[in-house]
Parts: C-alpha cells; structure tokens; sequence
C-alpha cells in the first residue's frame, strides 16, 4: 500500500526485502503505480549494509523493465549501507495507471538485511477545471 503525500499528488510506494539479502531473489517486492503520472524520486536504505568489500546492488523494474539507465541501479554501500543511485532511463520516466513495480536483488554482501526502496510518483497534472477522470480514486 502507497502513503500518499501533499495533497494527493504524490504517492510513496515501499517496496522492502526483508531478512538477509540474496541476490538470487528476483521480483523480491511488488507494488502498482494507482495513476498516471512521473516517477519523481527513488530513495533507499538497508538495516545493514553487510561485510566485506561486495555491495549490495538493488534494481527497480516497471513492467519488467529497470528503471535505471546505469549500471550502478541502487548501490547500497557493504558496511555502512550508505546509498547511489543511477539515473533513471529517460527524465521524467512517464508510468501509467496499473503498471507494475518489482525489486530485485542484483548483488548482495554477505550478512546485509532489510533493504527499503521508496518511489515517489507524481500524478499528471489536471488539464482543465472541468476535467475529474483524475480524481476517480479520491472520492
């Protein structure tokens, strides 16, 4: 479920690995865009970062395709869990109503835990006053 933020334009959508992280998870969370709109933020943290020199490396998928345009997707840094980010595939990247979110584990350091990834979507705009079709699941 999304927590929806200022004024029901925006929507936070957790997608969470829980327990020790593997990287032979895929589609490890899943999560449905409620609208039409632009993702607008993607921000991540783990509980722990894990041991040793390996990274732990998440990937976000809509509609079975990554987000990111780099290779480096969700870089949660082994030991300290201090996060990186890629860009994403096309600025804004424009999602519709019903696409699918997943998370995925590309690389995890041993003994990492509970990763969150929080993306934020951003309604598409109203174009007229007289224009409801956008507000059907407000009311």
């Amino acid at each position: 479920m999304g927590i929806r933020t200022k004024n029901l334009q925006h929507v936070n959508l957790p997608l969470r690995y829980n327990g020790t992280m593997s990287a032979s998870f895929l589609h490890r969370d899943i999560a449905m865009i409620p609208f039409d709109g632009k993702i607008s933020n993607v921000v991540a943290t783990c509980a722990a970062g894990g041991t040793g020199a390996t990274n732990n490396i998440m990937d976000v998928h809509l509609n079975g395709t990554t987000i990111f345009a780099g290779a480096v997707k969700i870089t949660l840094a082994a030991t300290t869990g201090v996060a990186s980010y890629s860009t994403l595939s096309s600025q804004p990247l424009s999602v519709t109503a019903g696409s699918v979110l997943t998370l995925d584990c590309d690389q995890a350091a041993t003994n990492a835990t509970d990763a969150l990834v929080l993306v934020t979507v951003t309604r598409t705009g109203i174009v007229t006053e007289t224009n409801t079709t956008a507000l059907d699941d407000v009311l």
